[in-house]
C-alpha cells in the first residue's frame, strides 16, 4: 500500500527541499559486510547463497523506512508498506533474464517461491519485461539488486536515466565473497537518493544485512 508524505510535517522536509535543486541528488557508496555463517551454512545445506543474501538485503530494505520513500507519477513524495526486489538473473545464451521477487519475512517461503522463479524462466521472454511492468504502472515498490558473484569490487558507479533522476528506487549490487582475516567479507554498493536518505541510514542497512546473514538464516 502507498501512503502520501505530508512534506510540510516531515522531519526531512528542508533535506528534500535542498536537494530538490541539485541536478542529480542521488549518490553511491560501498560497503564491506561480514557474511562467514550465511555463505557456509549456504554451502553446507546445498542451497543457494545468492538468495541468502537477496533474502537479507530485501529485508533489511523492508525494516528501514527510508529505502521506500520513493516521487510517484504526480510527483508526489510517498512511501510503501512493502517494497519487492528486481534482480536480473544470468541465463545461458541470453545474457540475463530479470525477475521480481516479492518479498516474504518468511525466508523459507521467500527461498521457495524465488527458487521456482529462478528455474522457470521462459525461453521467449521479454528480458526487461518486469523493469517494463513497474515503469508502466509507475508504481516504484522495488529495489534493484544485481550480482556479480565472480568480481569483487571496491567501488561502481551507476547509470543515470535522467538528469536530476538517476532512477526512481534504489539500485544495488553485491560482488564476490572472499576470504579476509579467517572471515568471508563481500561488497555491496547501491545508490540512493540523498532527498530520502543520509550516511546513517545505510549504516542500518548494512548493519541489518550482516545481522540477517550471519544470525537469522538457519
Amino acid at each position: 500500500m502507498k501512503h502520501i508524505v505530508d512534506i510540510e510535517k516531515w522531519e526531512r522536509k528542508d533535506n528534500f527541499s535542498v536537494f530538490q535543486g541539485f541536478v542529480s541528488c542521488w549518490f553511491s557508496m560501498t560497503c564491506h559486510v561480514d557474511c562467514t555463517e550465511g555463505y557456509r551454512h549456504a554451502k553446507a545445506s546445498g542451497r543457494s547463497f545468492f538468495l541468502y543474501y537477496l533474502y537479507s538485503i530485501l529485508r533489511a530494505a523492508n525494516e528501514i523506512k527510508e529505502f521506500r520513500f520513493r516521487i510517484d507519477q504526480e510527483g508526489r513524495v510517498v512511501y510503501y508498506d512493502q517494497v519487492d526486489v528486481l534482480t536480473p538473473i544470468a541465463v545461458p545464451g541470453r545474457t540475463f533474464f530479470t525477475i521480481r521477487v516479492k518479498y516474504y519475512e518468511d525466508f523459507d517461503k521467500f527461498y521457495t517461491e524465488a527458487r521456482r522463479q529462478i528455474t522457470t524462466i521462459p525461453a521467449d521472454g521479454d528480458p526487461y519485461g518486469a523493469d517494463r511492468k513497474v515503469g508502466e504502472q509507475r508504481d516504484y515498490d522495488v529495489i534493484l539488486l544485481s550480482a556479480t558473484p565472480k568480481l569483487y569490487f571496491t567501488s561502481i558507479g551507476y547509470t543515470l536515466m535522467e538528469s536530476g533522476r538517476a532512477l526512481n528506487y534504489p539500485l544495488m549490487n553485491a560482488g564476490k565473497a572472499i576470504m579476509r582475516d579467517g572471515r568471508m567479507e563481500m561488497p555491496i554498493s547501491m545508490s540512493v537518493s540523498h532527498q530520502f536518505m543520509d550516511g546513517a541510514h545505510i549504516q542500518s542497512f548494512m548493519e541489518k544485512v550482516e545481522y540477517y546473514m550471519n544470525v537469522v538464516i538457519k
